[in-house]
């Protein structure tokens, strides 16, 4: 994929810069402009909630508009689900969310961090292959992402700054 284009979270079409919508920081929004517009001119009145259509073995993620099983989605006490897919909860907002608590500028892509991930066959920190690092009972990857340098000590929240590390490195370096 040459630098000039880049992949559409929602629908996944690699397009040129041109076709995604400027931030004021000189980057682009992770969605093209035709899923923005496709969202923004679905249905209903302006302003007006839009139920999704879900049965009773898959549901519809707001955010990213794709159809998943029920399993894709956290389920609360009271037996309902989040609206967004658990991809968008870690992907996008807990991350968003803790950087812009901490005042930290920059975002990246799942698929942007799967690129970087494909980068590092064995942990920067300890040089161990993923697949030989036991995996502990509550955890469900020994993948963590890192900030190279932390988002409390001033660092971005750009992929430029994000690395892979297993859980144990990634423990031990702390805000390092």
């Amino acid at each position: 994929m040459p630098e000039s284009d880049k992949t559409c979270y929602r629908c996944g079409q690699s397009r040129p810069l041109s076709a995604f919508i400027a931030k004021r920081n000189g980057q682009t929004y992770d969605m093209c402009s035709d899923c923005l517009h496709d969202i923004l001119t679905r249905g209903g009145s302006r302003g007006a909630k839009v139920r999704l259509p879900h049965t009773a073995t898959q549901r519809v993620c707001y955010l990213c508009r794709r159809v998943q099983p029920n399993t894709a989605f956290t389920r609360r006490a009271d037996g309902t689900y989040f609206s967004a897919c658990k991809d968008c909860n870690v992907n996008v907002f807990a991350h968003r969310r803790r950087a812009r608590l901490l005042a930290a500028e920059g975002s990246f892509s799942t698929a942007e961090w799967l690129a970087v991930l494909a980068g590092h066959p064995v942990c920067p920190g300890c040089a161990r292959r993923w697949e030989e690092i036991p995996l502990p009972v509550h955890m469900k990857s020994v993948v963590t992402r890192d900030h190279i340098v932390a988002v409390s000590k001033g660092g971005s929240n750009g992929i430029e700054n994000i690395q892979p590390l297993c859980y144990s490195c990634n423990s031990k370096k702390g805000d390092r």
